[in-house]
């Protein structure tokens, strides 16, 4: 982290310190638990689409479509 770098101890005070980098690893983690949740939201969004779409399929599509589903689903597991 940066702060280890930016202060010289003999300069400051530790337990200020050691306070500002505690905020700062709190803040951090605030932030990534918004990001996470953010994108939760936005996967049960496309979860949402998906069924949406998936209904809207007629019958005689419906094997195209699984196809076409399990050919991404490979694609993405496979070929980073």
């Amino acid at each position: 982290m940066y702060y280890q770098n930016l202060f010289n101890q003999n300069y400051i005070n530790e337990a200020q310190y050691q306070e500002v980098l505690k905020k700062t690893q709190i803040e951090q983690q605030i932030m990534f638990d918004q990001e996470q949740k953010k994108e939760i939201a936005k996967m049960l969004k496309a979860l949402d689409d998906y069924f949406n779409a998936a209904q809207k399929i007629a019958p005689q599509y419906q094997n195209d479509a699984f196809n076409a589903c399990v050919l991404k689903i490979s694609q993405r597991l496979y070929n980073k």
